[in-house]
């Protein structure tokens, strides 16, 4: 077995321990590359592994005043921050083999105690309810922490819960009432009334207790097994080899950060570079075009001189395109209603709705929402983001703009007010293996003469230009929504 790095507070450390076969399967589950199968298999970990478990939720900040929903919201958090925050430190490793047999055989009755009452409080089913199952695990929380370090008073009258986070000092001093308050809690008591029940009515440890196809003698005999009679395959290497794997996805994140950004500048300096070698020559074109047009007669020569001059517009079009990709003009920024602007958008692009039969609207905002901003450069990205909506609908379907004051949610979000466009179609949503690319420059998800695939990287670079965010949210047949995000000017 080895110790988790420890959990600090006040001076008082508590060194919560993980089983031999645990350590082996955190590593795994750390190793896998695929998101949903590294998700699913941690999550199973800590089901089994209640010490991790108690481990996560006093380590992360994200349920310091809320509890996480089940075992799947602690697996998803241990995917993402694991490599970050499993570091054992300096005075970590002096506390890592120490670990006297007695010791460990308290740590296996207390992994029986967590995980059974927890399969008998959610009905000994993996359908069963998720917070029981979470909640039922952690009922025996301050006995962990007083095996592992200082003791922890969770009554009512202690002041100082230690490093149990808010919500589960108040569960568990509910769990203690007679009768609990919650029903969460009232089940999970009946559930460790039951085992206690069963255990002292057999001097040996079997425990004859049952829920569903749930036998909790069997399940301790596991739980024992697993702490026990496994041998200790990797023990101490463990700090070291998440040391190594952390610096490495560090490395190779770092490595394409710098790839992408490279690639991209030179895409940006040849485009540049391109498009003046282009547009003199597209000048040319259309010049001479229109001069023969003029001294035309003949109605199918007029005709195809016509379309000769609206190809190389056309042409120059996209040119215009790649230089204002490549380098942007400087913004010319002044307060811009948001509002108006998605109305200006909507009557440049009626014709166009009407022509394919799309209906595009614009949901009702009874007030202004002003933003400093380039207005021409900003019309321009939400236009491009409507004729990508345009394009993928073709024919039908509806197109709404709406326009709104939001505060943006999650872990990176500081309570800002953000002024948001968003531009919602019926359409046929957008595969994954396309939204990885969908901000790409020159990467169009449509075949081959509908676009070069520079609509969405030009919106994207001028709302990035003016310090805001685009998001996307689609599922297939299900259509798009694209959200720009501009910062509000505060007040003053």
């Amino acid at each position: 077995m080895i110790r988790l790095p420890s959990l600090t507070t006040d001076r008082l450390d508590w060194h919560l321990p993980l089983s031999a076969l645990g350590t082996s399967d955190l590593l795994r589950c750390l190793l896998i590359d695929d998101l949903e199968q590294a998700r699913s298999e941690s999550a199973e970990l800590l089901s089994v592994e209640p010490a991790l478990l108690l481990w996560c939720i006093c380590r992360s900040p994200h349920w310091r005043s809320a509890s996480p929903l089940g075992l799947q919201d602690v697996a998803n958090w241990l995917v993402s921050h694991g490599l970050a925050v499993l570091d054992w430190q300096d005075h970590d490793r002096a506390a890592l083999a120490l670990c006297e047999p007695a010791q460990l055989r308290h740590w296996a009755e207390l992994a029986c105690q967590s995980i059974v009452a927890s399969r008998l409080a959610s009905g000994g089913r993996d359908g069963g309810s998720l917070q029981l199952t979470l909640l039922g695990s952690l009922h025996n929380a301050a006995d962990w922490l007083a095996s592992a370090g200082p003791a922890v008073d969770v009554s009512a009258t202690a002041d100082q819960p230690g490093c149990l986070p808010e919500w589960l000092v108040e569960w568990l001093r509910d769990l203690s009432a007679q009768p609990p308050a919650d029903p969460r809690a009232a089940a999970v008591a009946q559930a460790v009334g039951a085992l206690r029940a069963a255990t002292n009515q057999d001097a040996c440890g079997s425990v004859a207790a049952e829920a569903g196809d749930f036998s909790a003698d069997e399940c301790m005999r596991g739980v024992r097994e697993r702490w026990l009679a496994s041998h200790d395959v990797f023990g101490n290497l463990l700090p070291d080899v998440i040391r190594k794997l952390a610096k490495w996805r560090e490395l190779e994140d770092h490595f394409d950060r710098a790839l992408e950004k490279e690639k991209l500048e030179a895409l940006k300096g040849f485009a540049y570079g391109a498009s003046h070698e282009i547009n003199n020559p597209l000048a040319n074109i259309s010049t001479r075009a229109q001069t023969l047009l003029r001294e035309e007669t003949d109605p199918e020569r007029r005709r195809k001189l016509a379309v000769i001059n609206s190809q190389a517009f056309r042409a120059h079009e996209l040119i215009a395109d790649l230089m204002l990709f490549a380098r942007p003009p400087a913004l010319s920024v002044a307060p811009v209603d948001l509002v108006g602007l998605a109305d200006q958008v909507v009557s440049e692009l009626a014709a166009e709705a009407a022509a394919q039969r799309t209906a595009l609207v614009r949901l009702p905002q009874p007030s202004p929402v002003i933003v400093s901003a380039d207005g021409g450069h900003l019309a321009a990205a939400l236009k491009a983001l409507c004729v990508n909506s345009l394009e993928a609908l073709r024919l039908g379907g509806r197109i709404e703009i709406s326009v709104q004051v939001s505060t943006l949610a999650g872990e990176d979000a500081d309570g800002a007010k953000w002024a948001e466009v968003a531009v919602a179609d019926t359409g046929p949503g957008i595969p994954p293996e396309v939204m990885r690319h969908l901000f790409d420059p020159y990467f169009s998800g449509r075949e081959a003469g509908r676009g070069i695939g520079l609509g969405l990287s030009k919106t994207w670079r001028i709302v990035t230009e003016h310090g805001g965010r685009i998001d996307v949210d689609s599922q297939v047949e299900h259509g798009a929504t694209f959200r720009i995000r501009l910062p509000v000017p505060q007040a003053g």
